[in-house]
């Protein structure tokens, strides 16, 4: 594959300019300035990102804007990638970040977009310093007066940002005091929250509203490491109220790539939620003196889903990313339910099945999704060498899956299972692995001491699906079907 150029109306190189923060009724907004070349010359596009409180101007806060300014680009950078981006000197942590970002974050885009990869990051470290601008309060009386008090780190509980789905879910659930946090929170993510009984603190993160015109006129476009972004949002929104944790719900089920190139290069649409992205993250992060990890890495979405499922939080989860489509709405959308019938509906369907009837998740999905012949050759896409480019898990995991369901009998006779079992235990057997082995835990040496227990807690749940009543029975009548032929 070769490398196209930018099309002639969007063009490189790509800068970043001075941050700007200002308050508006007692909340930061914050002004994130990107600069390209558009068919008129150069365009600035600025995003906003407005948090619930106010904003100490502070070196923690500084540090935490600049981390932000800085992946946030990639949202306005794919409309000319490849090329040059010009940005402040950089520490080693913040180079390996963007190196990182801008190349395995953005190569999904570049693969769908017929641009080789690996992408070339040309960091060009010229932009000068970029000091944050804190523009002035308003003077005493006026009806937008504030008063902003740095926060010291650890004097508010933790955050714990939740999408809607199983995993955020999960690490809500086991951290009763943490407060939940919402990027542009849509009705998935409120109604979790309900269920929770819980406050949800609300971001509003907005796009320039001409990055859609620059799509719309032929700028490169597509999925961007929106977890990265996300993540520097909640780690300033962290600064800004004194909480000293951000807790996030990722597996590592996110390490495997979706595909690898005939030129051996992997191409993983989730690229931010890996193990290599939470180190370099957790690193940058260091200088805003926030924590920020994943409490779910040592386990598998099988492991988790199984959790979700026998803690009664699966009715109330939203694992669709159809529901949050912001240009094109559609039913998901709109209605704020699961499609039922995209590659993350149909992978989450078979994590929560082995701990769930088959009545609950018709309940959830609108239908038997495990019980249509036209679902086989899209649960099959789930362990072939190209997966969806959507947010699934492993391969095997979703043959484990597969495979496990086949031994529950009220599980075997829909028909994905019934037809799709052989095929998934060989996919097991040529790896040389069960299903048992994906409900096994990681090291949760990794995580801090303090959350460690609440974890290892879930291993009996977990593993009871190995060994528990239903797979037993199912087994020995297998068996006995076998010796009496």
């Amino acid at each position: 594959m070769t490398a196209p150029s930018p099309s002639p109306s969007f063009a490189g190189p790509f800068e970043f300019l001075a941050p700007q923060v200002e308050h508006r009724d007692g909340r930061a907004v914050v002004r994130l300035p990107y600069r390209l070349v558009g068919p008129d010359g150069a365009l600035v596009l600025t995003e906003q990102v407005e948090l619930p409180v106010g904003l100490a101007d502070s070196a923690r806060a500084r540090a935490a804007i600049r981390i932000l300014h800085l992946a946030a680009g990639v949202s306005y950078y794919k409309c000319v990638v490849p090329a040059p981006l010009v940005v402040p000197p950089l520490n080693p942590a913040e180079r390996n970040l963007m190196v990182a970002l801008y190349d395995q974050g953005l190569r999904e885009l570049a693969y769908r977009n017929d641009i080789a990869v690996p992408l070339p990051v040309d960091l060009v470290e010229e932009a000068g310093e970029l000091p944050v601008q804190f523009v002035s309060p308003p003077e005493a009386g006026e009806p937008d007066e504030v008063e902003v008090v740095e926060q010291p780190p650890g004097s508010t509980p933790p955050l714990i940002p939740v999408g809607g789905g199983k995993d955020s879910a999960l690490v809500a659930d086991l951290i009763p005091d943490g407060r939940l946090l919402a990027v542009n929170p849509v009705g998935a993510q409120r109604h979790l929250a309900d269920q929770l009984g819980r406050p949800l603190l609300e971001v509003h993160r907005r796009l320039d509203p001409r990055l859609r015109d620059l799509v719309a006129a032929g700028a490169t476009n597509g999925h961007v490491p929106v977890t990265a972004v996300t993540s520097a949002v909640a780690v300033l929104t962290a600064v800004a109220l004194g909480s000293g944790e951000v807790i996030m719900g990722i597996e590592r089920s996110a390490d495997e790539p979706s595909l690898v190139t005939s030129d051996g290069v992997a191409v993983n649409h989730q690229y931010s939620k890996s193990s290599e992205a939470e180190r370099l993250l957790a690193t940058v992060f260091e200088a805003t003196g926030v924590r920020w990890f994943s409490l779910l890495r040592p386990l598998t979405e099988l492991a988790i889903g199984a959790a979700v499922a026998e803690r009664g939080l699966a009715p109330h989860i939203v694992s669709c990313n159809r529901v949050f489509t912001t240009w094109n709405e559609n039913e998901a959308s709109r209605t704020q339910r699961a499609c039922g019938s995209c590659a993350k509906c149909l992978f989450t369907a078979l994590m929560l099945a082995p701990a769930s009837s088959p009545e609950s998740i018709a309940a959830q999905y609108g239908g038997a999704l495990l019980d249509r012949t036209d679902h086989l050759d899209a649960v099959r896409e789930l362990w072939s060498d190209a997966k969806p480019f959507d947010c699934v898990g492993e391969r095997h995991e979703s043959a484990a899956a597969v495979v496990l369901l086949s031994r529950q009998p009220r599980w075997a006779s829909q028909v994905v299972i019934r037809e799709l079992a052989p095929e998934a235990e060989a996919v097991l057997s040529e790896a040389g692995i069960s299903y048992g082995d994906l409900l096994e835990f990681g090291d949760l040496d990794r995580l801090p001491a303090r959350y460690r227990q609440r974890v290892a807690d879930l291993a009996p749940v977990v593993g009871n699906l190995a060994t528990g009543p239903e797979v037993r029975r199912s087994t020995s009548t297998d068996a006995a079907g076998e010796s009496g032929r």
